[in-house]
């Protein structure tokens, strides 16, 4: 999915809720690092069976002038907080999750909150958010936490999560390429076999480095203004990756397609901050795991 220029598009889903407004401030962020133009995206759906045709007819008018508005609010906020980004409404009728999900497969990148309109307070991560997750063909970012955007000076980095598989490896790029936008450092954090850390004599000889070290040095060749810190492997990748999600602005995983890799569920419901899964290209899906 691409605008007249042939730029790829950034998607947002748009509810009008708190956190789709949190997730409104990023998506515009990206476009305009990106040089991209921004579908913001509103999905109704008639949830009612077995009614009368003109009241079901009458019902989904309602529905449609409704998602009407909440795109025009969405529209006009977007053009309050900046003038350089391309802003195309689009509503669509059916399930958001599963209309996100086609919008993906033509799209730069996809931006949502991590809850929409009638979401618990206790409920980590919404529906709709952790089924595109999972199911999505470019990368999705979360929006989770406060969802403060990064501001220039703020010391605190992206991290991104390796073990070496080539869904890492697209994280990696990713992470690299945001840092480098953002003009953030990059961290790099195993997240490899879970258990307990390995036993320190094993760390001098084993693989565990590996994945850490081979990353930074890709990120040094493809990025070299990138400032890139590995992290030592010194905890359980679960706790790693906790600790490194508290100071983190980002915090970018890979997606195991189509089952959901352990490390990224995980941290999709227990991050602190908001998070980007990105998923394995064509040919990586298509050779299996």
């Amino acid at each position: 999915m691409s605008d007249a220029s042939g730029a790829r598009e950034v998607v947002v889903g748009f509810d009008g809720s708190v956190h789709a407004m949190q997730a409104l401030d990023w998506a515009l962020d990206e476009a305009e690092l990106r040089g991209s133009p921004l579908v913001l995206c509103h999905a109704w759906q008639w949830p009612y069976q077995g009614v009368a045709p003109e009241v079901e007819e009458a019902g989904r008018r309602s529905l449609h002038e409704a998602a009407q508005h909440v795109l025009a609010h969405g529209v006009e906020c977007a053009r309050q907080r900046t003038a350089g980004v391309a802003v195309r409404p689009l509503s669509e009728e059916g399930s958001a999750a599963e209309r996100l999900t086609e919008l993906s497969a033509g799209a730069e990148l996809l931006v949502l909150g991590s809850r929409g309109l009638g979401r618990l307070a206790r409920v980590p991560v919404g529906s709709v958010a952790a089924h595109v997750a999972v199911h999505a063909r470019c990368p999705v970012i979360v929006v989770r936490g406060v969802g403060a955007l990064p501001r220039p000076g703020d010391p605190r980095p992206v991290v991104v999560a390796v073990d070496g598989s080539p869904a890492a490896e697209g994280a990696l790029s990713f992470a690299a390429r945001e840092a480098e936008l953002r003009q953030l450092p990059l961290k790099i954090v195993y997240s490899g076999a879970e258990g307990g850390p390995p036993p320190e004599a094993a760390l001098r000889h084993s693989s565990v480095h590996d994945p850490v070290e081979r990353a930074v040095t890709v990120v040094r060749e493809r990025h070299p203004d990138v400032l890139t810190h590995p992290e030592n492997p010194l905890a359980s990748p679960p706790e790693a990756l906790r600790e490194a999600a508290q100071e983190a602005r980002l915090l970018v995983v890979g997606a195991a397609h189509p089952a959901f890799g352990s490390v990224a569920q995980w941290l999709l419901y227990n991050a602190v901050c908001p998070i980007a899964v990105v998923p394995l290209r064509e040919d990586e899906r298509a050779e299996g795991p």
